[in-house]
This record gives C-alpha cells, structure tokens and sequence, in this order.
C-alpha cells in the first residue's frame, strides 16, 4: 500500500519518513493543497527506474533499427532528393515567397 502524506508533515518529519522510505524501499507519495506533488523515493529505486528507462530507449531503438532495415530490404526507401524536397517544402515562407532557411 503506497503511503501518502501532506507536506507539513514532511517538514515535521522528514528524517523518520526519509528512514522509513530507505528501509521499506517504498515511495511515499507527497501532497500539496489535497493534491499529489511529490514522490520521495529511496536512491535504489530510482536508479532501478533509470536502468529500467535506459533499456527501455534501447529497445525502442533496436525495433526503429529492425523496422528501417526491414524497409531497405522491401525497397521502400527514398533518395536524398526527395528527402530535401519534402524538407523544403515544409520550411515557412518569408514574406517574400521564399523559403527561409532554419538555423543551426
């Protein structure tokens, strides 16, 4: 069951809650105004969170990867030309017609 408290009691109590996430290694959720606005977390869970994201990006990028090959071997790819064409084409125009280069 995940513990939630109001902010003035985190400010009464913060070293026993911070203790007490540490040892339980759950979250105590924080509210502000009724509403949640914080999550206190122990240091290992998080970093368990930024492994799990991390190899969830790779993931994503493995089956982007796997996608793109599978397209070059369909033949369902297009030349740098058309790239820079439909590029162009979505480039504002100035006031003149033209289109106006991005930065960078």
């Amino acid at each position: 069951m995940k513990k939630i408290i109001p902010i003035t009691d985190l400010q009464r109590q913060i070293g026993t809650l911070v203790s007490g996430c540490e040892t339980s290694g759950e979250p105590i959720i924080i509210t502000q105004r009724g509403r949640a606005a914080a999550v206190l977390l122990p240091v290992s869970r998080y970093e368990q969170i930024e492994e799990d994201l991390a190899r969830l990006d790779e993931f994503e990028l493995q089956a982007m990867l796997q996608q793109a090959e599978a397209q070059i071997a369909a033949r369902q790819t297009i030349t740098h030309q058309e790239v820079k064409a439909r590029l162009t084409a979505q480039m504002p125009k100035t006031k003149a017609g033209t289109r106006k280069r991005r930065a960078g």
